[in-house]
């Protein structure tokens, strides 16, 4: 066999693999990150994460307190207490607390804090009467206490003492939730943890089923955290099998998917109970938990903790079962999760926790700007808004976290202060970099709007512990720091998505081979039967649609074309009639004459598309004088250059039916520029400021690219090819009348460095000016000199001499010694050829006499020199901002005019501060 032949076969099936690796590499990531969700938006989570259950209520002081202590040795710093609320008074007097509180007054004594669930045998009677002892309890510990939980297991009989109900739950939990929260506004009100199940009822209800269906009830509003019980079972902390079905740790991410389902994402999830059991010797026996050993048990729990920590930015307290249970050992089996056993021995899990809970750092998660890892040096205020620098002194804060990236939650707004940060004491890499060296936050927001906004500082650092130093400059009254935000990405998961990439891209590619390869093999029969199909489907849109353009395609009137009929009458009739319907359907008051005059441009545009090149040619200077139109604002040349598009292909599917249409030839240019406009259409998906972004897109991109078809693709006689040059030209002219008419009056001046006065016209910047000009005034010149001698010739040399004069009041360095200088050197390159080199060369000497001779005396051209302040001092600081976004996003940028928003709010180098509104690099 040819390898011709099987050449394409193995290129199909090499493309098969890649692509069944492509997609085994995703399947393997996907697994392997379920529930490392995004740390943006949660809530922040509490410095220590780290809860046991303890039943030390009404236990005699002396083993309460030894026992806290030992609690508080190991490094927990949450414990998880029941209260039968059957017990407790509805009252906040002394009386009827002696048991509570005591153990609540010696837990806040060791440091601890405490989630009091509120339980009982059976469902209360009345809500309301619940409610009443819950805001009792929280009016009496509201100093002792830090969480109530609503109930324990309210999804299974046991736990609830009767049949379990959605609906019968959230009446309890609507009427505690806004008791608890009047007697006690800071408490955390907690959703009573759910135990895991597979049932649907009727004794008990699976809790991913229970929580749905409280979500569903809407129970949203009438908790602040979820909880439920992840125990391992047999399995491993670190078995990654999520399924409804199984029993394991990595349960707990059905519980979260389910909050983030019902919109309820920023919460965080409890756990109420979860650990490992083990049979204990001689003591009452379970297979209810299923059963490991005493050294699994240990690791187990260790890497439990670890993992939450790490890999689930979203979980909160999580409650080991438990210190001691109740229960006599004969008869409860609970324990067997004992980290104490009775005789006062400790497990081998205690050891292992110990090490587990020494690492004193940020875990992945939000965090309040006031916590256990962030040590502020200087006389900072701290209040809930988060802290605020120092108005003198030193102002710094180190923060210890560990993960991989790192961001600052700051509060930013219109007010100008830096922040400068560094990890591990190197310039924090997220970061621009100032000309010293030091990695700065910019604190100004990008729309001047006060807000609270993640602002990454370092990311892609090694898996482990790491310290920030931010080191504040100015900002005070303005509580700049809100919080910061830990992520831990792993190394791999950046392997396998690129890995995955790359296979597909191989695939794309080989399998392109495959198809190139057998391209001779398909026979053209298969392709005219398939379009014959085609065309008798789309015969009736096709005739609609050929009907309604129909008077305007054939020469019915007199026997000719349309476009004969009136060109052969006169030049003049067309471009006249253009020029008042448009002038009539922009400045036109009145919703009946717009349209009217509107259609007949349209009609005209589609009769000569050209002239719609003319217009917008002419109107390109004034899109900054818009009209508003169906409730949006839109600019002259828009307008026009929607309507010629509009009209041009309307024109060619005229031709294209009379068969006069040709195939168009698409050019490497063609391309470059649709692949432009794709790049450019892509950038707004990464832009910060969307809205602003789309608007640019569709007025400097999407309506040029249609005014570049428009010229290359509309068929053009040489005269509408002059039409389209005069057009350009008497729209610089008309910009330029204006700029001298208002310089000389003394109007719409800008007043530069020393008093100089420089002319705007009809934009809002002299080196808007300047840019528009420094392209008229080389057209000018150039058709004025190379060989046009001719009255259009000598109306064009006339025309320079005001682009020239205005050009120049402009003041604009870069037009004036870059943008029109080249311009020119290519005019009389062209104009002489090797001859002009040598006026050139004079030219250049003269161009340099006369800028040292009559620039010299102006300070604007003199502070050129002047590299240590002044605009370019500015100016390199600009250039040196712009270079640092081209870095950070070479291929898409910052997104279409986002520049200002992402220079002032990112960029903008510190000793740059005094010009932050700037638009561009220029």
């Amino acid at each position: 066999m040819k390898p011709s032949r099987w050449l394409p076969a193995l290129c199909a099936i090499a493309a098969a693999g890649m692509l069944a690796a492509a997609v085994a590499l995703l399947v393997q990531d996907a697994r392997v990150m379920r529930g490392r969700s995004s740390v943006a938006g949660l809530q922040p989570r509490p410095a220590n994460l780290a809860g046991i259950n303890v039943a030390l209520l009404g236990v005699e002081p002396a083993a309460q307190q030894a026992a806290l202590q030992a609690i508080a040795g190991i490094g927990f710093g949450w414990v998880r207490q029941e209260f039968d609320w059957e017990t407790l008074p509805a009252n906040s007097s002394g009386a009827g607390w002696p048991a509570a509180a005591a153990l609540l007054q010696n837990t806040h004594a060791q440091g601890l804090r405490v989630i009091a669930v509120l339980s009982g045998a059976q469902p209360p009677a009345d809500a309301q009467q619940y409610a009443l002892v819950a805001a009792a309890f929280a009016g009496r510990f509201n100093r002792q206490v830090d969480a109530y939980e609503i109930w324990d297991e309210p999804n299974l009989r046991a736990g609830w003492g009767a049949q379990p109900a959605a609906a019968g739950y959230l009446r309890l939990l609507q009427a505690a939730y806004p008791a608890l929260h009047a007697a006690q506004p800071g408490a955390t009100v907690v959703l009573g943890s759910l135990s895991p199940s597979i049932d649907t009822g009727p004794d008990n209800i699976s809790d991913l089923l229970f929580l749905r269906q409280l979500y569903a009830a809407g129970a949203a509003p009438f908790f602040d955290v979820a909880s439920g019980k992840p125990y391992g079972f047999a399995a491993d902390a670190q078995e990654l099998r999520v399924e409804a079905g199984a029993f394991n740790f990595s349960r707990f991410i059905l519980l979260r998917e389910e909050m983030e389902r019902a919109g309820d994402g920023r919460k965080q999830l409890w756990a109420g109970n979860f650990g490992w059991y083990v049979q204990p010797a001689g003591g009452a026996a379970s297979d209810e938990w299923g059963a490991v050993s005493a050294a699994r048990q240990a690791a187990n729990t260790a890497a439990a903790f670890a993992r939450a920590r790490q890999e689930w930015p979203w979980a909160g307290v999580l409650a080991l079962e438990n210190w001691q249970p109740a229960g006599p050992t004969g008869s409860d089996p609970r324990w067997g999760f004992a980290l104490r056993a009775a005789d006062g021995s400790d497990s081998a899990g205690v050891a292992a926790l110990r090490q587990t809970f020494s690492t004193v750092a940020a875990p992945p998660g939000e965090h309040a700007a006031v916590n256990s890892f962030a040590t502020y040096t200087g006389a900072w205020r701290f209040s809930a808004l988060g802290a605020d620098i120092p108005a003198q002194g030193p102002a710094s804060v180190e923060f210890i976290f560990e993960g991989t990236e790192l961001a600052l939650l700051a509060r930013r707004a219109n007010y100008r202060a830096y922040i400068y940060a560094e990890v591990d004491g190197v310039p924090a890499n997220a970061l621009p970099v100032a000309a010293d060296g030091r990695a700065y936050v910019v604190l100004t927001a990008p729309d001047l709007q006060p807000q609270v906004a993640p602002v990454t500082l370092a990311r892609g650092l090694a898996s482990g512990r790491h310290v920030a130093r931010l080191v504040a400059e100015r900002g005070w009254d303005q509580w700049a720091i809100a919080g910061f935000a830990v992520a831990d990405v792993p190394p791999a998961h950046a392997t396998r998505t690129s890995a995955a990439a790359v296979c597909a891209a191989l695939a794309v590619l080989l399998a392109g081979a495959a198809g190139w390869g057998v391209r001779g093999s398909l026979r053209a029969a298969a392709f005219s039967r398939a379009a014959t199909q085609l065309g008798a489907r789309a015969t009736a849109p096709v005739t609609a649609v050929t009907a309604a353009i129909f008077w305007l395609s054939a020469a019915q009137a007199w026997g000719q074309p349309l476009t004969q009929l009136i060109g052969v009458r006169t030049e003049t009739l067309p471009v006249v009639l253009t020029v008042v319907s448009a002038g009539l359907f922009y400045f036109s008051p009145w919703l009946l004459l717009t349209v009217l005059s509107g259609t007949a441009m349209f009609l005209l545009l589609a009769v000569r598309p050209a002239l719609a090149a003319a217009l917008v040619a002419f109107s390109a200077p004034f899109y900054l004088l818009p009209r508003p139109m169906f409730e949006r604002v839109f600019s002259a040349v828009e307008v026009f250059m929607l309507l010629g598009a509009g009209a041009a292909l309307l024109h060619g599917m005229v031709q294209a039916a009379g068969g006069k249409a040709r195939r168009p030839q698409l050019t490497l240019l063609d391309w470059a520029v649709l692949a432009f406009a794709a790049l450019s259409t892509t950038s707004i998906f990464f832009a910060a400021q969307r809205a602003v972004a789309v608007t640019e897109l569709r007025t400097t991109v999407l309506e040029p690219v249609l005014l570049y078809l428009l010229l290359r693709f509309i068929p053009m006689a040489e005269r509408e090819r002059w039409l389209v040059a005069d057009a350009f030209l008497a729209g610089a002219l008309l910009v330029a009348l204006v700029g001298l008419g208002q310089y000389a009056s003394g109007t719409n001046l800008i007043t530069a460095e020393d008093g100089v006065l420089r002319l705007r016209s009809v934009y809002g910047s002299p080196n808007n000016v300047g840019l528009y000009l420094g392209r008229a005034l080389p057209v000018a010149l150039a058709v004025a000199l190379l060989g046009v001698r001719d009255l259009r010739g000598r109306v064009y040399a006339a025309v320079a001499l005001p682009l020239a004069a205005a050009l120049w009041l402009s003041f604009s360095r870069g037009a004036l010694l870059l943008g029109v200088p080249a311009a020119l050197a290519v005019v009389l390159l062209f104009w002489g050829g090797r001859r002009a080199q040598r006026v050139l060369a004079a030219a250049c000497v003269g161009g340099l006499l006369v800028l040292l001779l009559v620039a010299g005396r102006s300070p604007r051209f003199v502070r050129l020199a002047d590299y240590t302040q002044g605009p370019v001092f500015f100016r390199l600081q600009l250039w040196r901002s712009a270079l640092a976004m081209v870095r950070d996003a070479p291929l898409t940028g910052v997104g279409l005019d986002n520049f200002l928003y992402t220079y002032r709010g990112r960029y903008i180098a510190p000793a740059a501060w005094q010009e932050p509104n700037l638009s561009h690099a220029h």
